[in-house]
């Protein structure tokens, strides 16, 4: 037995390196309308000889780059996702998460041996991004375009013909509701978020060109007043609160639903068996970024929809990453 998984972990950083300086350089985008020859790239990108060879030939282990008779091109993965301009681009996705990731797994030991996080509002890294328009701006860029597929994926795999209007519940800047809308145009939808974030959506909604189709609902999700839907949507909420604030969100979007309306949450949820190590690596994350969060289990959610009084509750994929809990009112 050789030391070769901990070597492997121990190395994990210099590949999110290679990505993001990939990303800053504009490898990605300067492959995008096809293959270019190593001195090809490193004049066009201002790369020097003594490094470039072995970055693109790293970035081609990686999988994001192919390699291929002296030429280079983007990978299939990379193409899809990493190319700015194209409507699936991952944006700052990757940076925002490193520089995320790094301020928090250094506090790790800390908070394995206190319990404490750094200091956050109620609500977390999302209730103090909307005082900072810049930063507020950021997270939500990152958020639209995991809402983005969300909201396609909802559009296809559920029957939103006897519905007729939608509540995102935490929804940023009203991304996913607008998705939702775009597929099936007999919709109508609101986004409930804390009163500052009102402009952000205004703003995001008249750059999407539906200005006026999304409505912004300011207030507190545990004490104001939710409006009546068809259906409402929990996305990556219930992960910033304990399993008592959890509970009493699940039974105001019960009271919130009319008869025969569809709750959905989703998150990186745990599987029953606590093995996944990216959702457990997201949990602890998500204890160190906020007070009282955390990821949960399928199981533990779908038994808080029960008790509030949903049926027809189950548990199904989602994109690979996450998992959706469905109950019907």
């Amino acid at each position: 037995m050789g030391p070769e998984p901990i070597l492997r972990l121990a190395t994990l950083v210099c590949q999110t390196e290679v990505l993001h300086t990939a990303r800053e350089l504009g490898v990605f985008g300067a492959l995008a309308e096809g293959s270019l020859t190593e001195p090809e790239l490193r004049e066009q990108l201002g790369l020097h000889e003594r490094y470039s060879k072995d970055f693109l030939d790293a970035l081609a282990g990686l999988g994001l780059l192919v390699r291929a008779g002296g030429r280079y091109r983007n990978s299939p993965v990379a193409g899809h996702y990493l190319v700015p301009g194209q409507n699936v681009h991952l944006g700052d996705y990757p940076g925002m998460v490193t520089a995320s990731f790094q301020q928090a797994w250094g506090q790790l030991a800390k908070g394995l041996r206190t319990g404490e996080v750094e200091t956050q509002p109620r609500g977390g890294f999302v209730a103090k991004s909307h005082e900072d328009k810049a930063r507020f701006k950021a997270y939500a860029d990152v958020m639209d375009h995991l809402s983005t597929r969300v909201g396609r994926e909802f559009a296809e795999r559920f029957d939103w013909s006897d519905f007729k209007d939608v509540g995102d519940l935490g929804g940023a800047r009203g991304h996913l509701a607008a998705v939702l809308l775009e597929a099936h145009p007999h919709l109508n939808g609101y986004c409930f978020e804390p009163p500052s974030a009102q402009r952000f959506l205004e703003e995001h909604m008249a750059e999407l060109g539906e200005a006026g189709r999304v409505e912004f609902v300011g207030g507190d999700l545990f004490t104001d007043p939710i409006p009546e839907a068809d259906v409402l949507i929990f996305g990556q909420v219930l992960h910033g609160w304990e399993d008592g604030e959890r509970r009493k969100l699940v039974r105001r979007a019960y009271e919130a639903l009319r008869p025969g309306g569809m709750l959905l949450v989703y998150d990186r949820m745990i599987d029953e068996e606590r093995r996944d190590p990216q959702r457990l690596l997201y949990s602890l994350y998500m204890r160190l970024v906020s007070p009282m969060g955390s990821e949960y289990r399928a199981v533990d959610c779908a038994g808080w929809l029960s008790e509030a009084g949903f049926s027809e509750v189950r548990a199904e994929p989602l994109l690979n990453t996450h998992t959706v809990v469905v109950g019907r009112k």
